[in-house]
């Protein structure tokens, strides 16, 4: 059989113009030569609209329009996930299959998540009872949604046991082909240093679809397609991976975050499974993120601080290869501890980028700031303080920019937004400025490791120069500061968070964890320092809480999936 599967860019809220996107891509199917066309989870509401799925306004267009999506199917089965009221009062999450111009089967959900990011059971039902299969041109097809996949309970990957299998349900019933709508988040797995490896590590989501998806389809003797989106949607990034796995292992799939669709046929060989190389990932992921954000939260540029370090410098090519030069604006902000190397850095970037580039010296605000403390507490010296009032002067100056006309004529556009640049390693350990260099709409590395910085850095290659991805990493706030005399050299902090944060190993074990990632002194530093490297993840969570959300890409990133109160020890 002929499958043309949908990957599709959903947007939130919208079901009359995600209609339209399935509409169309439905009429490109059908006349490509499809047999039967399956859309992603959710593909009218999205995934997930969250607490607008309460509206009943929203609700009664999202049923609406996938009434006129079944009017318009023809002999061709169209196959959409949609939502529907259940009588608890919570939704379905459905999937339809309409043909000849009606919904002619439904299935629901079985499966909810409900660990890391995913809530489903606030918004939908479960159905405890098997769905029936359907007949159709000869085979007997099991309809399923994306967590109905992930609950066999020794390839799921679910840390809680559901105590249903709907995959063995279909399969035990006599299904000969199984199709699953997905919505899936995408992500890499938890970080390792190079050439490392440890039993415990979290695999990327692309290794746990290729152990998931031929595994089931060979443990149950039956082809599985497989429909997911593509897109962004706030912190979450979806790749999409859809694809057809055959019984014997093969799979038939296309390129990670390529929206249209895919034709695969049941009838022809597939292929060895292509791992996905991290760097090359990251870089289409981060992009991605950035230019639908902008897209779906009606901005339009971009303004950020360039500082002539690796995360801003990153962070800036990001942002030109999303938006584009013309929409992009680089801001050197020095002080008097700023050298001339960082200036001369971040305005070399800007020019070989062809991005717009202002320099302000934040020197004399910094000064009035100082002047005003020096007045209320004569002969106070310089600390910790002074550090911060340089960060939030830039801060400032930045948000200042975004309202600026003349930034507006230069950009194009009166919807501007300062990009945060800060990365996740700072993040965990409280090694940023609130309201300084803590601001912006969103932190497209605010789930980078330093070390995943610079893998993006490289897979960039002369977006970033060489210079910055060689000069030791500084925030300039004090005459010789490093981050890494402030904090540990990175090669050692990201292997502690790397298994203490992304991992989730246990506290109590990670000394012996570390002797898999480090050896000799650096192993040593390590471990001396794994109470203050922990303390300092503990103490600053109230801090993250008011960073801008960021790009989940590991296994375990601070926001939704990680729910610490303020006030735990």
């Amino acid at each position: 059989m002929k499958i043309a599967l949908l990957q599709l860019n959903a947007r939130l809220g919208d079901p009359e113009g995600n209609g339209r996107r399935v509409e169309a891509a439905y009429a490109e199917a059908v006349a490509a030569g499809a047999e039967l066309v399956l859309a992603p989870e959710l593909a009218i509401p999205g995934y997930l609209a969250e607490d607008r799925l309460w509206e009943q306004g929203l609700r009664r267009r999202i049923e609406r329009e996938s009434h006129r999506l079944a009017a318009l199917s023809g002999a061709v089965p169209l196959l959409f996930g949609t939502a529907r009221p259940a009588p608890s009062g919570r939704l379905w999450n459905e999937l339809w299959w309409c043909e000849g111009g009606a919904l002619r089967h439904c299935a629901h959900k079985r499966v909810l998540p409900s660990y890391d990011i995913f809530d489903e059971h606030r918004y939908f039902e479960p159905d405890p009872a098997p769905q029936p299969l359907v007949d159709f041109r000869g085979h007997r097809i099991g309809l399923s949604i994306c967590e109905d996949l992930w609950a066999d309970p020794q390839l799921g990957n679910a840390p809680v046991g559901y105590g249903v299998d709907p995959i063995a349900d279909l399969a035990a019933a006599g299904a000969t082909l199984i199709l699953n709508g997905s919505a899936s988040p995408s992500g890499l797995g938890s970080y390792l240093p190079p050439d490392r490896s440890a039993p415990w590590a979290i695999p990327s989501k692309d290794a746990q679809r290729n152990r998931l998806l031929p595994g089931l389809a060979q443990k149950h003797a039956v082809p599985i397609a497989y429909a997911s989106r593509v897109g962004a949607e706030s912190w979450l990034l979806f790749d999409g991976g859809s694809g057809l796995a055959l019984p014997d292992g093969r799979w038939q799939g296309c390129a990670p975050f390529h929206e249209g669709l895919l034709l695969v046929d049941t009838g022809k060989p597939g292929e060895a499974w292509r791992p996905v190389a991290e760097g090359a990932w990251l870089r289409t992921a981060l992009v991605m993120g950035i230019r639908d954000n902008l897209a779906k939260q009606g901005l339009e540029a971009l303004v950020l601080g360039l500082s002539g370090g690796i995360d801003s410098a990153v962070a800036a090519a990001l942002a030109v290869e999303a938006l584009g030069p013309d929409r992009v604006l680089g801001v050197a902000l020095p002080t008097r501890f700023s050298s001339g190397e960082s200036s001369g850095l971040a305005e070399q970037q800007a020019q070989h980028l062809g991005m717009g580039f202002l320099h302000i010296n934040v020197d004399e605000p910094f000064a009035g700031f100082t002047a005003a403390l020096e007045q209320a507490l004569p002969g106070r010296a310089f600390s910790l303080t002074d550090e911060n009032l340089q960060s939030r002067c830039r801060g400032s100056l930045l948000m200042a920019l975004t309202s600026e006309p003349e930034v507006h004529q230069r950009l194009g556009t009166g919807r501007v937004a300062v990009l945060n640049t800060g990365n996740k390693s700072e993040a965990a350990t409280g090694y940023f400025t609130l309201y300084g260099d803590g601001i912006g709409a969103f932190a497209p590395l605010g789930d980078c490791l330093k070390a995943r910085v610079y893998a993006v850095a490289r897979e960039l290659g002369e977006a970033v120069p060489r210079g910055v991805v060689e000069r030791p990493p500084t925030a300039e706030l004090r005459p010789g500061q490093t981050d890494e005399a402030s904090l540990l050299p990175y090669a050692q902090l990201d292997a502690i968070l790397g298994a203490a944060l992304e991992a989730q190993r246990p506290e109590e074990g990670l000394a012996d964890d570390l002797a898999l990632l480090l050896d000799g002194p650096a192993l040593d530093q390590a471990r001396a320092s794994l109470p203050r490297i922990l303390g300092l993840l503990r103490r600053t969570e109230f801090k993250r809480r008011q960073l801008p959300f960021a790009f989940k890409v590991s296994p375990k990133a601070f926001g939704a999936g990680r729910r610490i109160p303020l006030t735990a020890l």
